[in-house]
């Protein structure tokens, strides 16, 4: 991974040039014209699809994707908010805290570029909502949104009473969202093309910046300490961690709200008839299928097997949630 160290003016410098050499562009780099094949998975499956298990074929294809979709309103909602903070969670830091100058423009680069992967994911949405005929409006009932929420609210909160959970919660979902892309890349001849085009363009740039944040973590945390600095920097990542996970939890319990939209259309019908296969786990076991077992959602929800952001969670000693470690399943893009 590139430099975590923001005093390292060379490596920076090396860094930016690197991002606008191989900067894509949402319309040029992106074949949108080839459109939505709704006869494709957009992610593949394990065996129990995610907390569906037994799923016939039919329901195994819209499941996976409505995980898709799912992963892409994540992101994008995401994303978004990472740009709406700019000012409060960015500026004013590189105001108040010593700065290379190229901090500022890697900076700059980092949240263009997030603001172009959340246009590009809600881009896909629409295309899909377009190409079946679901109308948009109907989808937004199950999809996570983050403005608005009270996850958005304490990131906020925390960022206004001088804390910086805001950059952990950056860190997390650059290191998700990359390791997302690993896993659907090894089927990526049997999903949706333009869903694989957009997520590996993303990651191609999420691992090109993926150190902002770092950057940004470790420029914090050379300031001169105080009580209050100390407690951030012990519990910033704990308070990011609880708010993003309770948000994700509470988001994917909208998924039952497709039994209100089953005469909207199939789609809808067609998830709400899995709703019935949850029952097969207990509540207990269902926590510890989604923390634990299920692909991408364990990796959004559980964050022990984010490597990079461990590591500098040990360099800040900061808390965080006592997690089981997520197990790997392998997945499929045919019932099995």
């Amino acid at each position: 991974m590139p430099t975590t160290n923001p005093l390292d003016a060379l490596s920076l410098v090396s860094q930016i040039k690197l991002q606008r050499k191989h900067m894509w562009n949402i319309e040029k780099d992106i074949p949108w014209e080839q459109g939505i094949d709704p006869t494709k998975y957009f992610l593949p499956l394990d065996k129990d699809a995610i907390v569906f298990p037994h799923a016939n074929a039919d329901q195994r294809l819209v499941l996976s994707q409505l995980m898709g979709l799912v992963i892409n309103s994540t992101i994008s909602e995401m994303e978004g908010v990472i740009h709406k903070l700019k000012d409060l969670a960015w500026e004013q830091i590189l105001r108040s805290y010593p700065a290379n100058p190229e901090m500022w423009e890697l900076g700059e680069l980092f949240f263009k570029e997030e603001k172009k992967h959340s246009v590009a994911f809600a881009r896909y949405i629409e295309m899909f909502c377009e190409t079946t005929g679901i109308r948009n409006r109907h989808l937004d009932h199950i999809l996570p949104k983050a403005f608005g929420s009270i996850f958005q609210k304490a990131i906020i909160a925390n960022a206004k009473a001088g804390g910086h959970a805001f950059w952990w919660v950056v860190a997390t979902v650059e290191e998700v969202s990359i390791e997302i892309y690993k896993q659907m890349h090894h089927h990526k001849t049997a999903i949706d093309p333009l869903f694989y085009t957009v997520h590996r363009r993303h990651a191609e740039e999420e691992s090109r910046h993926r150190n902002y944040a770092f950057l940004m973590l470790d420029l914090v945390r050379r300031r001169m300490p105080s009580l209050q600095r100390f407690f951030h920097k012990r519990t910033d990542l704990l308070f990011a961690q609880a708010f993003s996970t309770g948000w994700i939890v509470t988001e994917l319990h909208k998924v039952f709200y497709t039994e209100k939209l089953s005469k909207a259309h199939p789609f809808f019908a067609t998830v709400s008839s899995c709703l019935p296969l949850i029952k097969a786990f207990s509540i207990p076991k269902l926590f510890e299928q989604l923390f634990v077992r299920a692909p991408y959602i364990s990796l959004v929800l559980n964050t022990r097997n984010q490597v990079e952001t461990a590591k500098m969670a040990r360099r800040h000693k900061a808390l965080s949630l006592p997690l089981p470690k997520v197990k790997l399943v392998p997945t499929y893009t045919k019932a099995h």
